[in-house]
């Protein structure tokens, strides 16, 4: 029975929430870049407020499909599949302060996000024959042995996530808009090793590299990317490092008149390097999940709508983002509702 429970705790890898790569997860809010890519920004202080809901009833493995484990037994072989469902919130007060401050024709920025997050994740495993041939019986003893394993990486937490600043140099005209900086992650968020569901991902830092990069055509349409690249350090807790990973938000908009815009925004979230993985022993895979070792990948297309005051003071848009090709984590669905405020006039 022992070691049963050892192999099946490697196949619940796949859990993770939205956001490392220890788990699947991935320290960046997928398509929370929208519209204002592509729309010039003025000196002022501005208040952001975001809504993102994410909800997947899927989970991929390294070869995108549903992930299964197999488990010899006397009586044939069982094998065990990965379901259940994840659902995160997270709300994101920003700040973002565009100075006056001149580097060339460009302006010195900083922005700051400290999100608020709560996740929910039910992991179901299914035990089924391998072909006829295996014993129901076989199947039943290795099913009354998995539920304990889904019901511990079962959980729900709720709690602060992991803080990011990032001071940028930005280059506007009414035409084209260019910027860059560098990000800063700190790991405020509630975390520990031992359990299966955290707002936080984990006590390491990150560090990313920004390009912002956009063009406005006659006629109304604009398209607009934004694009990151993460290096962590090692976590703490765990020894463990995660790998780098790539992240960018691109989007296409019409101007449908001076305050509504309609459009297309994407997402592809892609990890480049593998984690560096510290040895999983039986004593620690009896406290917790086992690292997810693999390449973490997923990318977002849908929808987007959004409007601006007549003053410009106040920007409001909304998205539905539905991902697709997704490795090493879950599939899902991605909403977001975000408002913007010009907070010094």
């Amino acid at each position: 029975m022992k070691k049963i429970a050892i192999a099946l705790t490697l196949a619940l890898s796949a859990t993770g929430a939205a956001h490392a790569t220890e788990r699947g997860q991935v320290r960046a809010l997928n398509g929370a870049a929208g519209a204002e890519i592509s729309s010039p920004q003025f000196p002022g202080l501005y208040g952001q407020f975001w809504l993102q809901q994410y909800s997947a009833d899927t989970f991929k493995d390294a070869n995108g499909k549903n992930p299964v484990t197999s488990q010899a037994t006397p009586l044939g072989t069982v094998l065990i599949e990965r379901g259940g469902k994840l659902d995160a919130t997270a709300f994101v007060p920003r700040l973002t302060w565009l100075t006056d401050t001149r580097f060339g024709e460009g302006k010195f920025g900083i922005s700051a996000a400290l999100p608020l997050v709560q996740i929910d994740q039910q992991v179901r495993l299914t035990a089924r024959g391998a072909d006829a041939s295996v014993s129901p019986a076989a199947v039943a003893s290795v099913q009354a042995q998995v539920n304990p394993l889904a019901a511990r990486a079962s959980g729900k937490q709720s709690g602060l996530g992991d803080m990011e600043v990032m001071p940028y140099i930005d280059w506007q005209t009414d035409t084209y808009r260019y910027a860059f900086g560098l990000g800063v992650v700190a790991p405020t968020g509630d975390y520990d090793p031992k359990r299966p569901v955290n707002t936080g991902t984990g006590n390491f830092w990150t560090f990313r590299p920004l390009a912002v990069g956009s063009y406005v055509f006659d006629g109304g349409i604009e398209m607009g990317v934004r694009a990151t690249y993460s290096f962590n350090t090692k976590n703490k807790d765990t020894n463990n490092k995660s790998g780098e990973y790539f992240a960018a938000d691109y989007s296409v908009h019409y101007k449908l008149s001076d305050s509504w815009k309609l459009g297309a925004q994407g997402f592809a979230n892609i990890q480049t390097t593998h984690d560096r993985c510290a040895a999983d022993t039986p004593q620690a895979l009896a406290t917790r999940p086992a690292n997810n070792c693999g390449l973490v990948r997923a990318y977002g297309l849908g929808p987007v709508g959004s409007w601006t005051s007549e003053d410009g003071r106040v920007f409001v848009d909304f998205k539905v983002l539905r991902e697709f090709a997704v490795q090493n984590r879950p599939q899902g669905t991605v909403f977001w509702l975000r408002a913007n405020f010009r907070l010094d006039q």
